[in-house]
């Protein structure tokens, strides 16, 4: 039974790893990016006056990250098939490839496919977002869910000015204040020792928002980069809550994301 069991996993895996092979060559291939350790292929099924710009926006997603976050050296990563659905029927039909449902109507990440997908329909923000999942989890395979989330979510609502991304004040203020007005807001230490069942669940919106407004916060000191650097040196959620701590003062961070307008 055991192996029985075992072996219908396996099929079950290749068949959908086989579909979702199908889905990405059935999508035209837009670019190949290679920068530093980065490897991405561009596929999508994209209006042919908007395909220079998408490719445009995931090579200076690329660029910025390895910019601000990503070790210089090292071997290069795997490919990265990232697939661009110009609409939500589209959209739906790509994730049609996957097992189970869809975790997001607007995009997700699957690493042991090394697929990212991203429904434009909705905002080429999602194209951002979901590119900097593979790109940091890469360099960072132990990457906490709080800081996966809140990196992704900050290049999601930000405006290319030449030379960087700067990242904008979003939509996902209003959970942040929210929970700041009903007291239930985390702490700094709390967000630190999160888990994935934390920053997905059913507290999600506050969690992707406090994180989000954290790492702005740290941005506009000018540290984030820094702070990045440390969390990814460090050895366990311990660490992470004595370095998070010592770089956001909770009252400060609380009485400034208070003060943000949209």
């Amino acid at each position: 039974m055991v192996v029985l069991v075992a072996l219908t996993s396996e099929v079950a895996a290749e068949t959908e790893a086989a579909r979702v092979d199908a889905m990405v060559d059935g999508l035209p291939q837009l670019a190949k990016i290679e920068r530093g350790r980065a490897r991405v292929t561009v596929h999508g099924a994209v209006a042919r006056a908007k395909q220079r710009e998408v490719v445009a926006v995931a090579d200076q997603v690329i660029a910025d990250v390895a910019r601000r976050f990503t070790a210089k050296t090292g071997d290069p990563h795997a490919e990265i098939r990232l697939c661009l659905l110009p609409d939500d029927t589209r959209y739906r039909e790509a994730v049609g490839a996957f097992d189970g449902s869809s975790p997001s109507d607007w995009g997700f990440y699957r690493p042991d496919l090394r697929v990212a997908i991203a429904n434009l329909g909705a905002s080429i923000g999602n194209l951002r977002h979901e590119l900097v999942h593979p790109l940091i989890g890469d360099d960072f395979p132990r990457i906490p869910a709080w800081l996966n989330e809140g990196i992704a979510a900050l290049y999601g609502t930000a405006k290319w000015n030449g030379k960087r991304f700067e990242f904008l004040v979003n939509y996902r203020l209003r959970d942040l204040q929210r929970a700041i007005k009903d007291g239930t807001l985390p702490t700094i230490a709390e967000l630190a020792r999160s888990t994935d069942a934390d920053v997905r669940g059913d507290r999600a919106m506050t969690f992707y928002a406090m994180a989000r407004y954290v790492l702005l916060f740290v941005e506009q000191q000018g540290k984030l980069s820094q702070l990045y650097a440390e969390l990814r040196g460090a050895k366990d959620k311990a660490a992470h809550e004595a370095i998070l701590t010592s770089y956001v003062d909770g009252a400060k961070f609380v009485a400034w994301a208070s003060k943000l307008r949209r």
